[in-house]
């Protein structure tokens, strides 16, 4: 199944080509390397760009060592669930990262919860879908103590069981450190590359 969102592709290939590290598990006749994450249980299969580093289960990456919480099964969790895959966008670090998450939950408040946003979020007013499926898309903004977070989520449910996608770009002010530092890509580029991974996911139910 595809998630019907539309891809910002330009900006996207542009980052991640920039940032490129050695391909691996490269498919036959492929243009570029390709990784793969199935899981039976979950119903989800997602095919991913090599140069992407899989940081799920690893709190010692760098890229998750932030100001905000990224441990968690979705944004702004309540209920239990399972964090299945999380994704940096090469080259991110204490400045800017990029992160794709992916989690479910069938526990029953999560499945009835799935699709409302939070207080503070914005709802996309555009209809989407997930092959056929209704997909609420929201995003929300978070700042403090020079730190930002941009979230862009979607969120919906299938076969009982609550699908969260949460793209997070986070990070510092370069300007407070000495001397100053620069980000390793724009935030307009990390959304857009991160939009682009959703093109490789494929939910069972």
């Amino acid at each position: 199944m595809r998630l019907a969102v539309t891809l910002a592709a330009t900006g996207a290939t542009a980052l991640l080509a920039g940032c490129q590290s050695q391909p691996q598990d490269a498919a036959a006749g492929s243009r570029e390397a390709q990784r793969t994450f199935h899981s039976a249980e979950a119903g989800v299969t997602l095919t991913y760009p090599a140069t992407l580093e899989r940081i799920d289960g690893n709190a010692d990456t760098q890229a998750i060592q932030g100001y905000f919480d990224n441990g968690s099964w979705k944004l702004d969790a309540s209920a239990p669930g399972e964090a299945l895959i999380t994704l940096a966008l090469p080259g991110s670090d204490a400045i800017t990262t990029g992160l794709w998450r992916l989690g479910i939950s069938r526990d029953p408040e999560a499945v009835r919860q799935c699709q409302r946003p939070p207080a503070n979020a914005q709802r996309e007013s555009s209809p989407s879908t997930l092959d056929g499926h209704a997909v609420v898309v929201f995003t929300q903004n978070d700042a403090g103590m020079n730190h930002f977070r941009e979230v862009e989520s979607y969120r919906s449910v299938i076969a009982a069981t609550c699908y969260a996608i949460d793209l997070i770009v986070e990070g510092s002010n370069g300007k407070v450190y000495d001397p100053p530092r620069q980000a390793p890509f724009s935030r307009e580029a990390a959304h857009q590359a991160l939009r682009e991974i959703n093109a490789g996911l494929r939910l069972d139910g």
